[in-house]
């Protein structure tokens, strides 16, 4: 049965345990990405607002809609998306929480993508068609891993006020 699927004295084990440990260790980040977007006192006031009063912009506190007008001006509309920005800015805050973005992204890329070699690898035969498609999956991981580390660290720069 072992010829049938070519021969490998390489065990997955290793990469089986670690995807395992992806697994629950995406459920502990979006866990805590969810809790702190979205329930976090400083935020909670705003998702309230956008739930309950639904077509109605949020209003924002008075530093952020401060912060956001010495940027872009006194006339400026504040909104999610220039908050989320100066959030990014700041460097405390952006060193946490970018390191935190890129640890969930290479987590969720691994899990991921070893789910999606792991079908690979059932459902195609002949090997050298397995190793080209395992080869073009782990390559798109690449792909997919510099550009999301890019915008993780890019995120807020231009937006100190």
């Amino acid at each position: 049965m072992a010829s049938q699927y070519g021969k490998s004295r390489r065990s997955n084990a290793g990469n089986w345990f670690l995807h395992r440990i992806t697994g629950t260790f995406l459920v502990f980040l979006l866990i805590t990405h969810f809790w702190v977007q979205h329930y976090d006192d400083t935020t909670r006031s705003v998702v309230e607002q956008v739930v309950t009063e639904k077509g109605e912009r949020p209003e924002y506190s008075e530093a952020a809609q401060k912060a956001v007008r010495a940027k872009f001006g006194a006339d400026a509309e504040v909104t999610s998306y220039d908050v989320l920005m100066l959030r990014l800015a700041d460097p405390v805050y952006a060193v946490l929480w970018k390191g935190f973005n890129i640890l969930f992204l290479i987590a969720a890329l691994h899990h991921g993508f070893y789910g999606l070699n792991n079908i690979l690898t059932d459902y195609i035969r002949n090997p050298l068609n397995r190793k080209i498609a395992t080869s073009l999956s782990w390559t798109a991981a690449l792909v997919l891993l510099v550009i999301g580390v890019y915008s993780v660290i890019v995120a807020g720069w231009g937006y100190a006020p």
